[in-house]
């Protein structure tokens, strides 16, 4: 018995969507960053102080955040006091002192002087 040749699905590679600020094709994110240069401060759980960052850009589901800790946990509350927001974040990837990080909530507004 013969068996059918195997089909492979082919695309032009312009019918590719890569989104322009991908820099190597793998970009897998659902909406476009926007460059940032917020100064931010990561809330942690019990304690009494947080850890200072900068977010390098930001998109609505996520963020890349520049850290000068060791580690952190899966999830925080990320307060931008740049745009005057938090919101509870999950990091997903970590390569040095850089994170990306998925938002669990919308960004929500909070005052500088109201308690995080």
């Amino acid at each position: 018995m013969i068996q059918p040749a195997l089909k492979f699905e082919t695309r032009n590679l312009a019918e590719r969507k890569t989104p322009a600020n991908a820099f190597d094709g793998s970009e897998q994110r659902r909406s476009r960053r926007d460059p940032a240069n917020d100064l931010s401060e990561i809330i942690l759980d019990g304690r009494k102080f947080g850890v200072a960052c900068l977010i390098h850009d930001i998109s609505e589901g996520g963020a890349r955040l520049e850290v000068s800790c060791g580690e952190l946990p899966k999830r925080f509350v990320l307060a931008n006091y740049t745009r005057r927001t938090k919101t509870l974040c999950r990091l997903v990837w970590r390569k040095n002192q850089i994170i990306g990080v998925n938002f669990l909530t919308k960004p929500r507004p909070f005052s500088i002087d109201e308690r995080l």
